[in-house]
């Protein structure tokens, strides 16, 4: 998971920033989003391109790309125009983060690259350390992955920033899990669920919930996992964020898959489906085929497991997600061996 938030939610002096994130922090998006906008009419560009920059980090929440960059945008214009260097990084921070979202792996680098040497304020730095190690972890560079979370996580907890220091606890448990480290995995996890609960990042915890999840179908415990997803959904569905339902719904349909539900895995995943196609977002796409591909594999269908099987590696290829181009190559493998 990337990072775009500011270090706090209370270090703006401006009182319609202040109240809009808090409300954010609240879960409450439409009040956020009242006071974000209200503020955006500020005579002070200073202040109106902060407000452009919160408006971005609440659509980029909600999966709302598009409106996103173009909020993002005009803040780095704002911030241009005010001098305020800081601005200017942490738009092209969350500029990085709508390529990311959409696969745009190359552009993200650029952009995360151009914020880190912009900013000299070490939390945002964190941030983008952070998000440069997500990249990473995706393309297989696992090495690359762990140095940036370990930078990130010395600058974050120097600067004393629990909320983002949750986020690389999340990070890190995700990368133990990638490569099956089960209880390395459950202790970040745990540890980060531990900060988020503490600092009522509903947020957070959500996607805590979601990646246990994937922890739990690791090591065979499918019915919890599908009560994490359940859990994890009601929070998403609170929050308004789109995208955090389509993977849940993901691993959800995951969860039935190796329990051997196929009827409900199949009304969960392609309900994920629609959503990934909604959103373009071309990694939930990708997993989602690989899914639907197993369990066409595993309902004998092998022609459209095949179909959906290549539709995932076609994705993951462009992506540059080496791990999962691995893994769809062998699953097409055994396809041709039956």
């Amino acid at each position: 998971m990337l990072s775009d938030q500011r270090s706090t939610f209370a270090m703006t002096t401006h009182p319609l920033i202040a109240k809009g994130e808090l409300a954010e922090r609240n879960g409450d998006y439409l009040a956020a989003t009242a006071a974000y906008s209200a503020a955006a009419l500020d005579s002070d560009p200073s202040v109106a391109g902060d407000a452009s920059f919160h408006l971005g980090r609440v659509s980029w929440r909600q999966g709302r790309y598009d409106d996103a960059l173009s909020r993002y945008d005009k803040a780095r214009s704002l911030g241009e125009q005010a001098s305020d260097v800081d601005l200017c990084a942490r738009a092209e921070n969350g500029i990085g983060a709508i390529h990311y979202a959409r696969g745009e792996y190359a552009q993200a680098r650029a952009s995360y690259h151009l914020a880190y040497e912009r900013s000299g304020d070490e939390v945002l730095r964190g941030k983008v350390l952070l998000n440069l190690g997500v990249i990473a972890n995706i393309e297989g560079r696992y090495h690359d992955a762990r140095e940036h979370y370990k930078q990130s996580r010395h600058l974050l907890s120097h600067a004393r920033d629990d909320g983002t220091l949750a986020l690389v606890l999340h990070n890190l448990g995700m990368l133990h899990a990638d490569l099956e480290e089960w209880d390395e995995a459950g202790e970040s996890y745990r540890r980060c669920l531990e900060i988020s609960e503490a600092n009522g990042d509903r947020q957070m915890v959500a996607n805590v919930l979601l990646n246990r999840s994937e922890l739990l179908c690791g090591t065979g415990r499918y019915a919890e996992a599908i009560v994490h997803c359940e859990r994890a959904m009601m929070i998403y569905a609170e929050l308004g964020d789109i995208l955090g339902r389509g993977e849940a719904l993901r691993w959800q349909g995951s969860a039935y898959r190796r329990s051997g539900d196929g009827v409900r895995a199949t009304r969960v995943l392609s309900e994920s489906a629609r959503i990934a196609r909604q959103l373009k977002a071309e990694l939930l796409r990708a997993e989602v085929s690989r899914e639907v591909g197993l369990l066409r594999a595993e309902g004998a269908d092998i022609a459209h497991a095949r179909k959906s099987l290549s539709e995932a590696l076609e994705c993951f290829s462009r992506l540059g997600a080496v791990r999962e181009v691995e893994a769809v190559k062998r699953e097409l493998e055994s396809l041709r061996e039956r």
